[in-house]
């Protein structure tokens, strides 16, 4: 019988290979978007996403957090069936009201025309990804996330066959954001399809599940919403206050780390229904064990990519974006510091919604939301983007430190340091061969760098063999 360490890390290595795919194909996008667009339509662009996130992060509630939490103490497959159609449902209703509040209230800003349109077109992206996204807890519980992966990858070559038409025939930014519409709502159809091999799935309207949902997702849902105002107020400000062109450079350093903040949710998506059975279960033993090892996974993550960001930063965005975003490497590397950040608040704000928590927790993301919004508030209109950038990181460095607070608070569950420290050491090798190959084409640097960073890691035992052959196991996984 597999083990659950050997079914995460392999659902875990599916997914992140999904993401891999995917991740050429969104470079190739933001490229030529970049270069169709220049710094100024692609701040049009970045202002639309940034807008639209707002409200349909907002919509969300809580409710994936929740379906995780209540899929993990719910046994039987009709039970499921019904909470997740009444989640869907809910979701479904709730993202329809704010996103078609969204457009409306962009027409008051001082935006272009083209980004006013803009927003009614992509608000049926948002919506489609919402769906998307509710249905992803049911292959997070069965730890089946290659459906997931390849519901994804045909979104991104969906989403790159339109962008690419666009381009060819000059036909503007509307049309792209057309084009995101059509990959958002090819990865909902097939997730749609996908999820019938689990759970039915129907339109349902059980209040009683339905309060039981909002009971448990609303302090989530209020948390989220101040969590969005130091998150997304930094674009939405600049937006409003600096010009597009600035919006552009910060926009695309953006479209890189919102990879990583996919991959930071989704691995302790994975993790949320055994850390949730652990606690119900007053399993101190094993909570701690998959606490422990979620903690060393985004600490073997964050090092090398944030010495990769100060070291490569600029030359990654020039390769993708053009010479034109070289600021935007100096942005990501300020921001993938408030990225390290966020790898650590993902993981202890998750653990805050399992020990229940998440009441109590709203005023860690009061504090947090205002001194954000504060510092925006204070440095844009001076500095820009930089001001943004930096503000970002002192916001992301509170929020982790009040969410670790409450979770030790909570469970006086210590941390080792040992991975941690392995995996600065193997970064500190990483940064050396990066330093003395800047001046090499950027793929031995890039690709050079990923071996030589994991080859250190694993003579410092920072990776285990057994871990590897977990992984590259052929066996099947259990049903």
């Amino acid at each position: 019988m597999a083990s659950l360490t050997r079914l995460i890390a392999r659902n875990t290595a599916i997914h992140t290979t999904g993401k891999l795919l995917n991740l050429p194909i969104v470079l190739i996008v933001v490229a030529v978007m970049t270069r169709a667009l220049g710094p100024e339509g692609f701040g049009g662009y970045s202002t639309i996403i940034a807008f639209l996130q707002f409200f349909g992060i907002t919509a969300n509630f809580g409710l994936l957090l929740t379906a995780n939490r209540l899929l993990g103490e719910t046994a039987t497959e009709t039970a499921r069936s019904r909470l997740m159609s009444n989640l869907f449902t809910l979701r479904f209703f709730s993202s329809l009201i704010f996103l078609s509040l969204a457009p409306l209230l962009a027409l008051l800003f001082p935006y272009p025309a083209a980004v006013k349109q803009g927003m009614f077109i992509t608000a049926l992206s948002f919506l489609a990804i919402s769906l998307a996204e509710t249905l992803v807890p049911v292959f997070q519980r069965e730890l089946r996330m290659g459906y997931v992966a390849a519901a994804e990858l045909a979104a991104r070559f969906t989403l790159l066959a339109g962008v690419a038409l666009t381009a060819y025939f000059h036909a503007g930014l509307l049309w792209f954001l057309a084009a995101i519409v059509a990959g958002s709502a090819m990865q909902f159809l097939m997730m749609r399809i996908f999820t019938g091999k689990f759970i039915e799935l129907h339109l349902a309207f059980d209040w009683t599940v339905w309060r039981k949902i909002i009971g448990i997702s609303w302090p989530i849902g209020l948390s989220i919403l101040f969590n969005l105002i130091y998150l997304k107020a930094d674009t939405i400000i600049l937006s409003a206050l600096r010009t597009q062109t600035e919006v552009g450079f910060y926009g695309a350093a953006y479209r890189v780390l919102d990879q990583l903040t996919g991959f930071a949710t989704m691995f302790i998506g994975l993790l949320m229904v055994p850390l949730t059975a652990a606690w119900v279960a007053r399993d101190q033993t094993r909570f701690r064990r998959i606490y422990q090892r979620a903690f060393d996974a985004y600490a073997v993550v964050a090092w090398p990519l944030l010495v990769g960001a100060w070291l490569i930063g600029e030359r990654l965005m020039i390769f993708v974006a053009g010479s034109a975003f070289a600021a935007s490497g100096k942005i990501l590397a300020i921001l993938m510091i408030g990225m390290t950040f966020v790898f650590f608040s993902t993981l202890f704000g998750h653990v805050v919604v399992v020990v229940d928590k998440q009441r109590p927790m709203i005023w860690g993301y009061v504090i947090t939301a205002v001194a954000g919004f504060s510092a925006y508030a204070l440095t844009i209109p001076r500095f820009g983007i930089w001001g943004a950038a930096w503000s970002t990181v002192g916001a992301e460095a509170l929020i982790m430190i009040l969410t670790a607070a409450m979770v030790w608070r909570a469970t006086r569950a210590p941390l080792e340091l040992s991975i941690f420290s392995k995996g600065l050491l193997a970064s500190i090798i990483l940064g050396l061969f990066l330093y003395f190959t800047r001046v090499f084409p950027l793929a031995i640097p890039l690709f050079g760098g990923a071996l030589i960073y994991f080859a250190a890691l694993y003579a410092f035992g920072g990776i285990k063999k057994e871990l590897i052959r977990d992984i590259v196991s052929l066996r099947n996984s259990p049903s």
